[in-house]
C-alpha cells in the first residue's frame, strides 16, 4: 500500500473500497459485490463508532445473518421494518460516519440466468457472474469519489474472505495488467477476516440487505426501507446500484466484442 512519495514530499491520500461478495447462482440466482468507498480518515471514524456500538450491545462482532436469526419471527419471517429496528444502532453508525462524510455505497449484481443466456462467443467477453460483479465493482470503486483520480490519490481494495479468493485475486492481477488507471492508483488488495475488521462487517450488513432486496431492483420496484437506510442520507443518495439483467449483460458483451475490449464498462 502506498503511504507517500518521500522524494517529492507529496503524501498519498488513501481511499479504501471495502467490499463483500454475496449470493450464489445455486441459492440466490444472483452474484453481487457490495460495500462502501471512503477516505481512510472516514473509515477510522467509522471504526471507532462501530466498536463503541458493539460494546454497548455486549457484542464483539456483527455477522448480520446470524444476528438476525436470534430474533423471534413474526408470521414466519422478519419483515423489513423489523430488520430496520434490529439493525438501527448499526445503521445509525453508518449514517453518522460514512454517509455523512460522503462515502459511496456500491452494489454490482449479475443475474446468473442472464449469463447463461449469453452465447459462447459473448461469454469470452463477460466472465461468470461472481467474477464479473467483482471486476465491475472494482472499476466503479476507483471512480466513486471523483473521476479521474488525482495524482495524489491511491486506492486499496479490502474484501471479505471467501472460497472465491483464488479466482478473485486472479482477476485482480489480470485487471491491473490491462487497465491503466489500476496500474497507477490501485495500491493493493487484501482479503480479511470479518470477525476482526469492522469495515468488512458493514459490507456484510449491506450485502445481507441487498440479497433481501434483490427482487425489488430486479422488477424495478422502489427500494425497501432497509436498503434506503444504508444508502441514503437526508433524502439524497450516492448509491451506485448496477444490476446486470439479461438485456444489460448482452448489451455489454456486444459492446465489448465490437470494441475488442474485454474490460470496457
Amino acid at each position: 500500500m502506498l503511504e507517500g512519495w518521500p522524494a517529492r514530499g507529496i503524501p498519498v491520500i488513501q481511499i479504501h473500497a471495502t467490499l463483500d461478495d454475496v449470493g450464489t447462482c445455486g441459492n440466490d440466482g444472483i452474484c453481487a459485490v457490495v460495500g462502501y468507498v471512503a477516505y481512510s480518515e472516514d473509515w477510522k471514524k467509522f471504526n471507532g463508532r462501530w466498536l463503541f456500538t458493539l460494546a454497548q450491545l455486549g457484542m464483539d462482532q456483527l455477522h448480520t445473518a446470524h444476528y438476525l436469526k436470534g430474533f423471534p419471527l413474526v408470521g414466519g419471517k422478519l419483515d423489513d421494518d423489523s430488520v430496520c429496528l434490529i439493525l438501527a444502532p448499526f445503521i445509525e453508525t453508518v449514517k453518522q460516519t460514512l454517509l455523512a462524510s460522503g462515502a459511496v455505497p456500491i452494489c454490482v449484481a449479475t443475474d446468473c440466468e442472464a449469463y447463461e443466456q449469453l452465447t459462447e462467443k459473448e461469454k469470452k467477453f463477460v466472465r461468470p457472474p461472481d467474477e464479473h460483479s467483482f471486476e465491475v465493482a472494482v472499476l466503479h470503486s476507483i471512480h466513486a469519489l471523483g473521476s479521474p483520480l488525482q495524482i495524489t490519490e491511491g486506492i486499496s481494495i479490502q474484501m471479505d474472505e471467501s472460497s472465491n479468493v483464488p479466482r478473485l485475486y486472479s482477476r485482480y492481477q489480470w485487471m491491473k495488467q490491462l487497465y491503466g488507471e489500476l496500474k497507477s492508483h490501485l495500491g493493493g488488495i487484501c482479503f480479511l477476516d470479518d470477525r476482526r475488521h469492522p469495515p468488512i462487517q458493514v459490507a456484510d450488513m449491506l450485502g445481507n440487505i441487498v440479497l433481501k432486496s434483490s427482487r425489488t431492483f430486479k422488477l424495478g420496484l422502489p427500494l425497501p426501507r432497509s436498503l434506503q437506510e444504508l444508502t441514503f442520507m437526508n433524502g439524497a443518495s450516492k448509491f451506485q446500484l448496477i444490476h446486470f439483467d439479461s438485456p444489460k449483460l448482452k448489451a455489454l458483451a456486444q459492446s465489448r466484442m465490437k470494441l475488442g475490449d474485454k474490460m470496457a464498462v
